[in-house]
Parts: structure tokens; sequence; C-alpha cells
């Protein structure tokens, strides 16, 4: 596929030039015999670039930019090595897209299907039907519609529905790409791979004609095939050998301090943009879980005493330089847990909320109602319970958000599965996909390893269209706290060192941006909280956005060689709402 790019250059190339050579051909041809013509055998001597023709300045300026770039593929082959992957060939240039993105899973089998195009309109004009409520063209489409397979199906809802994009596998969860590669060290990786997407190109060409959002979705750092082939770069046992995940049928993770597996990701990722995914999603962007029991026996080449969750953000700040001439989206995938867990605390797994953030365009955590148990959101059985588990995930997540001066877009994966005895049918998904609308998140993905979908989940009910979203909150927060709410955790954090409360209660104009720096200064301040409580708080009458919180603190201060008590009742505090977070200003000593 990197000799097609080529060939087009040189096609590019020969079209200018031909096109020049023949309009000036015909210039020549349509000279009157009475107009003095310059003798061909001794032509004008060309003193300025202003007498060049347009036609034969773009053909030059052609000529130089495509030297330059053979140039630079030169330089990166000799450098990448077998990590090569060509940049987009000029004059195919494209920009990063930009839309609210809900999207269905597809695996590599499911894309590898055939696709017709008839089968897909029969299909798409079938659910169209349906969603009007039309029974008798219902009924007359179910026949041709019934032609459709599993993956013209799928594209036949995003056609009739708010579906609008699909993330299809590139690496799989056994690390297998889904397609054959021109990528040296991918290629060598997947020697035996059989690949169940015969003709990726076309794939993206259907999908691109039907205006469809197309994610890449890689598998990271669970792979299984690049750590059997390439043991050294595996997670090392400290006594020799490669270490085994019990958690996921004792097979053996690529070492994500390593950079040669990150080359090895990214040159992937790169290859999918070339091909035309308008998305990279990382999935498995992490360390293995059931962390306390490995981390005694394992070692990780190439730490260098870094943190687990330092090496994530640092491998998602690589590829998104190393993507960047691309111009895809960068997205990774994220723990449910972690919108409420803080500084890759307890899991130790590598991914912290706020660090992967700073570096992706698409934040997605798995917010799958399965995967909570007893007590989350102070549900007995979450599973049971779509709605309020997804409600309450999202309102952390929009908390985390709210810290981060130019935050990710929040994209939920939500639950499309059957689950222990609860049935996942559209009303389930439907109640999901409103719990993240109400508090304006319209973005979504649905996972449903069969990547069978039900129509009826994705189609606007009477009561979404008859309803304003995101929802009015009036004086609370998304997280529905009010001011005296935030003052409340903001005080708590001090009292107990919960120094994530503070930093995520404190505008982001009035502390440092590293949570480290934030906690040791935090650490060492010569303020004390002893006693507070907060009685009240009243929105500023001239902007809904502001407000005053009433409260009593007891503090002690710190003056060197002396303490001082002091104790202030009725105090008023400020309260800002930032990006839909009542956050707070403090003044212990002024106010």
């Amino acid at each position: 596929m990197f000799k097609k790019a080529k060939y087009a250059i040189i096609l590019l190339l020969l079209a200018v030039l031909l096109t020049s050579c023949a309009e000036s051909a015909g210039a020549d041809a349509d000279t009157p015999p009475s107009q003095d013509v310059t003798n061909p055998e001794t032509p004008d001597i060309i003193d300025s670039e202003d007498e060049l023709s347009e036609e034969e300045k773009s053909r030059i300026e052609l000529e130089k930019k495509l030297a330059e770039r053979e140039e630079l593929e030169k330089q990166r082959k000799e450098e990448l090595k077998e990590f090569y992957v060509p940049l987009i060939p000029l004059g195919e240039e494209r920009e990063k897209k930009n839309l609210e993105v809900k999207a269905l899973y597809v695996t590599g089998h499911t894309a590898g299907e055939e696709l017709n195009k008839e089968n897909i309109e029969a299909y798409g004009a079938y659910v169209k039907a349906l969603e009007e409520n039309n029974t008798e063209k219902a009924r007359e489409l179910f026949e041709s519609a019934e032609k459709a397979n599993k993956f013209e199906r799928i594209v036949g809802i995003a056609l009739a529905t708010e579906i609008n994009g699909l993330v299809i596998n590139v690496k799989d969860d056994n690390g297998l790409i889904t397609y054959e590669s021109d990528v040296e060290i991918v290629r060598n990786m997947n020697e035996d791979t059989k690949f169940p997407i015969r003709d990726i190109q076309k794939v993206l060409d259907i999908l691109k004609e039907y205006d469809i959002y197309t994610i890449g979705r890689i598998v990271a750092f669970k792979d299984k095939n690049f750590a059997v082939k390439s043991p050294d770069h595996s997670i090392q046992l400290k006594s020799g050998g490669i270490w085994l995940d019990p958690n996921s049928g004792n097979i053996p993770w690529i070492n994500p301090f390593d950079k040669y597996v990150w080359d090895y990701n990214i040159a992937i990722a790169k290859e999918a943009a070339l091909l035309g995914f308008d998305e990279i999603q990382f999935d498995y962007v992490r360390f293995p879980d059931g962390a306390k029991y490995y981390n005694p026996i394992t070692e990780f080449p190439g730490r260098n005493d870094r943190d687990k969750d330092e090496a994530i953000a640092e491998f998602l700040e690589y590829a998104r330089k190393e993507l960047e001439p691309y111009k895809v989206n960068l997205g990774a995938d994220v723990f449910g847990l972690v919108t409420r867990t803080w500084d890759d605390y307890p899991e130790d797994i590598g991914q912290t909320w706020i660090l992967i953030g700073q570096h992706v365009d698409n934040i997605c955590p798995m917010v799958y109602p399965s995967h909570y148990s007893t007590g989350w959101y102070n549900l007995e059985d979450p599973n049971a319970h779509p709605y309020l588990v997804v409600k309450g995930a999202m309102q952390e997540a929009i908390e985390k958000n709210s810290s981060m001066e130019t935050p990710p877009i929040i994209r939920p994966w939500i639950q499309g599965f059957n689950w222990a005895d609860v049935t996942y049918g559209p009303d389930k998904i439907r109640d999901q996909i409103i719990a993240a609308k109400e508090l304006g998140i319209n973005e979504y993905m649905v996972w449903t390893p069969s990547n069978v979908y039900n129509p009826y989940a994705f189609m606007v009910t009477n009561k979404e269209k008859e309803t304003t979203y995101p929802l009015d909150k009036g004086e609370l927060d998304y997280t529905e706290k009010s001011p005296a709410d935030a003052a409340h955790k903001y005080l708590t954090g001090m009292l107990q060192k919960r120094y994530s409360y503070t930093y995520l209660m404190t505008p982001f104009e009035d502390r440092v941006k590293d949570f480290d720096e934030f906690a040791k200064l935090q650490e060492e301040s010569n303020i004390k909280l002893l006693n507070y409580k907060v009685y009240g708080y009243e929105i500023d009458a001239n902007n809904s956005d502001k407000a005053y919180v009433t409260l009593y603190y007891k503090i002690e201060v710190n003056k060197g060689d002396t303490k001082e008590i002091i104790e202030k009742d009725q105090v008023k505090w400020q309260a800002v709402r930032e990006y839909k977070i009542w956050k707070i200003r403090p003044d212990f000593i002024d106010s």
C-alpha cells in the first residue's frame, strides 16, 4: 500500500508536467503568422521569476516539494528502520475531524465480512421505517433487509440512527493485526497471522462514502503475540524468565516502560492513520491489574525510577507527537474506576486521569455496570442499575476534567452485553446514553463482543425530543454539589490531608498545575485546619457562576518559633463555577 502512495505522487507530477506542456504547445500553435516569434534555437534568457507562467511556477514548486519530500522520506526510513511508515502523500493532506461521536464496536472478523451497498442501504431503510413506526413499510423492506450480514447491518444502523462512528480492531486482544501490514516489524511479528480483513482500504473507502467516523482500536500492552515472539521486551521475573498474568489466562504482557514497545504500537497507529482512520484509540494502555501480587516478583527494564502512570503519560505524549503529521485524533481507554481513584491509587496500573487527559483528545472510561461491585454509587447490584452507574461515573469524570485547563472530551464506553441475570436490551443501553447526555456528555461507544446491535437502542425517544440537554442544574453543579458542598469538600481535604480534594476544589488559576507539587505546597503550609463548619451560601445577583459561602473555621498558624490559634465565624469565601463544577477561593487570614 505504501507503493501505491509513491505511484500516486509520480502520476500527479506527470499530469502537471503534461498539462503544462500541452498548454505551451497549444499557445505556439495558435500564434498568428504575423506575430514575432522567438527563434526556438535562441531562447530568451529569463532574468526574473515574474516572467514564468503560472503553470511553470506551479510545476517548479511541485518539483521542489516532491524533491524535499523524497529526501525527507529517505531520512525517515534510515532513522526509523523497521518501524518506518511514510507520511501522508502530498496533495492528500487532511485536518482532524471534529464531531460528537456515537460509535459501535466492530471486531476484525466482523469488519472482514463483505460490504454490499445494496444490502447496507436496504437495512438502513428498514431501520428508518422502524424508527418512524411505519409498520407497513418495514414489513415490505424486511425480506431485503434480512439479506444483510452482521457488518452491513451495523453500517445500516449508522445510516438510519444517531450512530455515526465505528471502533474497528486494528490490533486485537491477542496482539494480532487484523489486516496485512506494510510495516516491516509488524509483518515480522504477524508472519503466521490470518488477517480477517482482506481489504482494509476498501472497507474504509465505503465507510467514508457514508460519512462514518472510523476509530482504529489498538490493544497496546496486553500483547501476547509480541511478548512471546520478543520476550526481552516483556515484563520480566526477578528470578529469570518472563512473568505470566494469572488474571488473563497466564499470558505474558509487553513492558510499558520499553520504548521499543512504544515504537511498535505507534508504527501500527501511523499506518492505520495513513490508511484513513479518523482516530487512533489505545486500549489496554496500562499495566496489568493485580499489581500488589506481581510487583514484588517482577522488574521492568527501562523503568529508570519512574512511576507507572508517568510511563503511560509519556507514551501517550510521545504517540501524540509522532501522530501529529497524520492529523488523527487520539483516544485512550481507561478503567471505569479511574473516574474516582486518584494518582494511580490503589490499583497501580499506570492510569491517572489528569495525567492521561493532558495528552489525548478523547478519554474513554469503560463504565460497564457489570464491572462494579456492591456498594458502588450506593447500589447493592450496580449491574441492574445502568443509569445510576453511568450517571455517578460521569459526574466523577466531569469533576476530574474540571481540574484541567484544556480537558479532553469524555467519551465513555457503555455496556451493550448481557451480564448475570440482567438483559441489556435497548432500554438499558438507552438509559446509559441518557445518563451521560443529561450531564452534557453526548459522545459514547457501545461494547458488545458479539457485534449484534438492536437498532432501537440508538433511536432518540419522544421523551428525549421533548427535553433540553444538558439538564439545567440550577444552583447546583454537575456533581449535584452546591457552593457550600464544595467548601465542605475543600475543608475536609485540608482537615484529613486529602489533597486531591483541595486540588479539585481549587480553580486552576489559583494553584500550580502539577499535583505532586501542589500536595507538597499544602504539606509545607503554615496553616493547619483544626475545625470548621459551613453554614450556607448565596449566589451572586449579577453572576450565577459566582457565589459566597458563609462558614466558621479554627486554624493553627505556624509563625516560626510560635503557633497562633485563630478562630473566625461568619466568614464569607468566594465560590466560582468552573467547567460546571463549583470551586472555592479560601481566605483564611484576611477574611
